[in-house]
């Protein structure tokens, strides 16, 4: 059986990698990272996302929407803006963590990982025995003195 400072090495390492392909795919210069994109569904074409910068539009005399849906096409912009910060992508993969659905459904072995730390957090059976009397008498408690909420 391992310890917990093996998984918690493995844990962070892990969460480390993820985090950093995290920040590579939205920070990187893509038309679904640029502020000016919008996607729009287009009967009979799925998704398509459309530049509504008023410099580009203005651009393009002919047109008066402009089709941005490759990454080659964000590459070659002068008007590309990105609509993450390393902040918000590091604030929403650390939300991410938090929640065991999410965690579960966009990265598994972390979610394993937190779930085996917090098995260490309660300890043997009779440490959960005792959590489980307390969390019932408390919610009881809340029952008697009219605390529902």
């Amino acid at each position: 059986m391992r310890t917990k400072d093996e998984v918690l090495a493995r844990f962070s390492e892990l969460s480390s990698k993820r985090l950093k392909q995290r920040k590579a795919r939205f920070l990187c210069r893509s038309n679904e990272n640029c502020v000016w994109n919008k996607r729009l569904r287009v009967k009979n074409q799925g998704q398509i996302g459309f530049c509504i910068n008023p410099a580009i539009c203005k651009k393009s005399k002919s047109r008066v929407v402009f089709v941005c849906n490759d990454a080659e096409t964000a590459e070659r912009c002068d008007f590309f803006e990105c609509r993450n910060t390393v902040e918000s992508v590091s604030d929403d993969f650390e939300a991410i963590l938090r929640s065991p659905a999410q965690c579960g459904h966009e990265y598994p072995k972390l979610a394993i990982l937190i779930w085996f730390l917090q098995d260490f957090k309660l300890g043997y059976r009779s440490c959960r025995f005792w959590k489980s009397v307390a969390d019932t008498w408390n919610s009881f408690w809340r029952l008697l003195t009219f605390r529902w909420w």
